[in-house]
């Protein structure tokens, strides 16, 4: 069996998960302007290609310890249904489809929190997930980002079993050049709806690049 890996952010969704969930805080009164310009600033050096995630990811867990445990989770729970998965880019669906029907094992890898993307991931029928946070990669010397990815895709196609062959058999899509190294370790790296940088890579490479977010 093979592998497909997918990223999350503009990839499987047509926006942000992260920045969204921030709205609705702001929305709800419960996020005020200086969060709101931290995160923009931790999400500027993202795509410039400078993010300090694990300073990221600590911001982002403290939002949410800051608020009361059942607000919190009555606000995830209309936030999932209200903006999240009405964000899962139009195609994603039929893509997963043919991929499975193939015979293909299919794998969400997200720097995202699983908060964020197991919701998505189960909406869309995925068997495993890989988060920011998830249990499988605590040990790991890199977090779920960058080249991190690397690591944490090669540790569950082991724990996986052999089975499942190596990244060498396997795919990744993505919208972003941070995820270039992932995308180059697989065989079949695939540009969804990508940033300019992963563009031009694409293009330089004769990478398939296609979009999720326009439907026929």
């Amino acid at each position: 069996m093979r592998v497909a890996f997918f990223d999350l952010d503009h990839t499987l969704l047509s926006t942000d998960s992260n920045q969204l969930w921030f709205d609705y805080l702001r929305e709800q009164g419960l996020l005020d302007e200086d969060a709101l310009a931290r995160h923009a600033a931790f999400i500027h050096d993202y795509h410039a290609g400078r993010l300090d995630f694990q300073g990221l990811h600590a911001f982002r867990q403290a939002v949410d310890a800051s608020i009361a445990p059942q607000r919190l989770r009555a606000c995830r729970d209309a936030f999932n249904q209200e903006r999240l998965l009405l964000a899962v880019a139009p195609g994603a669906p039929a893509l997963l489809d043919t991929l499975r029907r193939d015979g293909m094992l299919t794998m969400v890898i997200s720097a995202s929190p699983e908060a964020l993307v197991l919701p998505v991931a189960r909406h869309l029928g995925f068997e495993h997930v890989l988060a920011a946070d998830s249990a499988a990669g605590r040990n790991l010397p890199a977090p779920c980002f960058g080249a991190g990815k690397v690591l944490h895709a090669k540790a569950a196609l082991a724990a996986l079993g052999t089975s499942l062959g190596g990244l060498e058999q396997s795919r990744f899509y993505s919208d972003s050049h941070n995820d270039l190294p992932l995308l180059e370790a697989v065989q079949h790296p695939v540009a969804v709806d990508p940033d300019p940088v992963l563009a031009q890579v694409a293009r330089a490479r004769d990478w398939p690049v296609i979009s999720l977010r326009e439907t026929a």
